[in-house]
């Protein structure tokens, strides 16, 4: 008997034989790694291929590099030899190609494989049950892929998979295909894990509810913002800025410029972070011990300091203004 290497050799480490205890998850892991190393930064993918969780792919990575039979980065110590040549393998039988699913496409399911899984799986219906009420309609049976596939494909739990559905609801967007959109891009960045989903999603609504508050402030109204708007929301949100300094930010720009402009906003909001300001009373202080500062120098008194830094009104806040209103006339 011979072995049938079909048309590439697959190469493992020595180090494999020695590890006699690691179950059959951890090897049928290994020889998916071993054929595309690539699967280790694609863990849903790799979960389905080899027929088992995420939690169980994580604890084989960490197996395997306690064993040194992978590094640190997920590639395995080992290499993939070259197709042989195609004169050798003429005469053995090619094996069946088997599409594969992206990492951003669920399966799709036929009508018995959906019955199935609600006839053998209990905790499927009960998350059906749920998901259904919290969206207050029947699901037909894409809206069941979807929810399967979620479960069975991405590998997300049941209570992440209403997390998900819930705020899809709170944000009026009803369709299990928007369900289905975010549940990608959450996946895309690594948060599958209950916390810190509900973390992401609450940093989204209060991205949400800034949203409208800034639209109403710079006179937007409905057109979408465009990326460089939506990262410069973010940014205040991040610095923890709420829509007072925001207002703030505005009048500013306004007064220098005569008109709203969201970059000569940023431009000052960023100089305001960056100087450790952060909140209105600070950066009105701030104001103040510039203004105090300006006239102190200009009746030859001694000049003083803005939170423990020398700052020149010029240095500052008008020079800020000057390099905004430079961005703004570049950008726009």
């Amino acid at each position: 008997m011979n072995w049938n290497y079909g048309n590439a050799v697959l190469t493992l480490p020595a180090s494999v034989l020695s590890n006699s205890d690691a179950t059959a998850e951890q090897f049928r892991i290994l020889l998916w790694l071993a054929s595309d190393l690539t699967l280790s930064k694609k863990p849903a993918q790799l979960a389905k291929l080899a027929d088992c969780t995420q939690k169980e792919i994580k604890a084989a990575l960490a197996f395997w590099e306690a064993n040194g039979v992978l590094i640190s980065d997920g590639s395995m110590v080992a290499t993939v030899a070259k197709p042989l040549d195609k004169s050798a393998t003429d005469h053995f039988p090619k094996p069946p190609k088997k599409p594969l699913q992206r990492a951003d496409e669920l399966p799709k399911y036929t009508i018995s494989e959906l019955n199935d899984f609600l006839e053998k799986r209990e905790n499927i219906r009960t998350l059906v049950d749920e998901a259904q009420q919290l969206l207050g309609k029947m699901f037909n049976p894409n809206d069941l892929n979807i929810l399967i596939g979620l479960l069975d494909y991405l590998c997300l739990s049941e209570e992440s998979i209403l997390i998900l559905i819930a705020y899809c609801q709170r944000i009026d967007k009803k369709s299990m295909r928007y369900v289905e959109i975010l549940a990608h891009a959450m996946v895309a960045k690594n948060l599958t894990d209950p916390a810190d989903l509900e973390e992401e999603i609450k940093f989204l609504e209060t991205i949400k509810h800034f949203e409208k508050k800034v639209r109403q402030l710079f006179g937007i109204g409905n057109r979408e913002f465009i990326t460089k708007e939506k990262n410069f929301l973010r940014a205040w949100v991040e610095f923890g800025y709420g829509i007072d300094v925001v207002t703030k930010a505005y009048e500013m720009t306004v007064n220098a410029t005569n008109e709203p402009s969201m970059p000569y906003a940023n431009s000052i909001i960023e100089r305001w972070h960056a100087n450790g300001l952060h909140t209105l009373e600070e950066i009105e202080r701030a104001e103040a011990e510039q203004k105090e500062k300006k006239a102190n120098k200009k009746d030859g008194k001694p000049v003083g300091t803005v939170l423990g830094n020398s700052f020149d009104t010029d240095d500052f806040f008008e020079a800020a203004m000057r390099r905004s209103f430079a961005n703004s006339d570049g950008n726009n």
